[in-house]
C-alpha cells in the first residue's frame, strides 16, 4: 500500500503543479481564490504550491495577485530559441515591420487555436491574445486557415467554432471549407478582416510547403480603415519565401535578405 501511494504521488502533486500553472493561460495577474478556482485546487493547496513557485522564481507575487515569473519566460524562450523557423524568420519579422509600419507574427498551429511565438511592433494589436504566447481561434486567424489550408482535412486537429469579433467570422465547416477553397486561390495567403479582434485586420501565409513541416506562418496586422491588404499580401509572400529559403539552408540568387515593402506612410503612422 506505501509502495502504492508513493508512486502516485509525484504524478497528482505534478498534476496540481500544471493545473496551477495553466489558470494563468489568457490571464496575467490573478488572485489566490482566482486561481483556486480555475485550477480546481483547494485554497490551502493552491497557497502552498504558489508559495514554493514563488520561492524558485516561477510565479511573482506583488500584493495580493500572482503572475508568472522570469523563470517561465526564460526557460520559454530557450525552447522558442531552439525552433528552426523562428531563428529564420526573426530578421525578416523586423525587416516587415520597419518596411511596412505594420505590426509582424510568426505563429504556429496548436490544437484548434494558433499560438503566436513572436511579435514585432505593437501599435495596434494591444490585447493578450495577439502577444507572444498569446492564442487565437485557428478559424478566424488568418495564420490559422493559412495554416489549416496546407493541410488534408483529415490531418486538421478538433477544430471548434468561437463567435467572431464580428459579424463576418467563419461560423462552420461548409463556410471554412469555402473559405480555405479561396485561401488557396489567393495562392496561400488568408485574411482575418476583423475576426479576431474588431478594427484589426491580418494577412498571413505559411512557410514553405506542408510536407517542409516547419509548421509555421508569417502575418502582418494592422488598422483595419488604413492597411492596405494587397501589399500586405505581397509582403508576407516575401517574407515567407524569405524564410524558407533562411530555415532550408539555401540561398537565394535574387537577393541577400529582406528587402523593404515600403506600404504609405498613413499605415506606418498608425500601425
Amino acid at each position: 500500500m506505501t509502495t502504492a501511494r508513493s508512486q502516485e504521488t509525484p504524478t497528482a502533486m505534478i498534476d496540481r503543479v500544471a493545473s496551477l500553472l495553466q489558470s494563468f493561460d489568457g490571464h496575467p495577474r490573478l488572485t489566490l481564490a482566482q486561481i483556486s478556482r480555475l485550477a480546481n485546487l483547494p485554497r490551502s493547496s493552491a497557497h502552498r504550491i504558489l508559495q514554493r513557485l514563488v520561492d524558485l522564481g516561477w510565479v511573482e507575487r506583488d500584493g495580493f495577485q500572482y503572475g508568472l515569473g522570469l523563470r517561465m519566460f526564460e526557460l520559454g524562450s530557450q525552447v522558442v530559441r531552439r525552433d528552426r523557423a523562428h531563428q529564420a524568420a526573426l530578421p525578416f519579422l523586423h525587416a516587415l515591420h520597419r518596411s511596412t509600419g505594420l505590426t509582424a507574427h510568426l505563429s504556429v498551429l496548436v490544437s484548434a487555436d494558433v499560438l503566436h511565438l513572436e511579435r514585432i511592433g505593437t501599435r495596434a494589436e494591444t490585447e493578450l491574445a495577439w502577444c507572444p504566447g498569446g492564442r487565437q481561434s485557428a478559424v478566424h486567424s488568418a495564420a490559422g486557415r493559412a495554416l489549416l489550408a496546407q493541410l488534408d482535412e483529415s490531418a486538421w486537429p478538433e477544430l471548434t467554432f468561437p463567435a467572431a469579433a464580428s459579424s463576418h467570422g467563419i461560423r462552420g465547416l461548409p463556410q471554412l471549407r469555402r473559405d480555405l477553397d479561396q485561401v488557396r486561390e489567393r495562392g496561400g495567403v488568408a485574411v482575418d478582416t476583423q475576426w479576431c479582434t474588431a478594427g484589426i485586420t491580418a494577412v498571413a501565409t505559411a512557410i514553405g510547403p506542408a510536407e517542409a513541416e516547419l509548421g509555421a506562418a508569417v502575418s502582418l496586422s494592422g488598422p483595419a480603415g488604413t492597411m492596405p491588404v494587397e501589399k500586405a499580401v505581397a509582403a508576407v509572400r516575401m517574407a515567407a519565401m524569405d524564410i524558407w529559403y533562411a530555415a532550408s539552408g539555401v540561398t537565394r540568387l535574387r537577393g541577400r535578405g529582406p528587402r523593404p515593402i515600403i506600404l504609405p506612410p498613413a499605415v506606418a503612422a498608425h500601425g
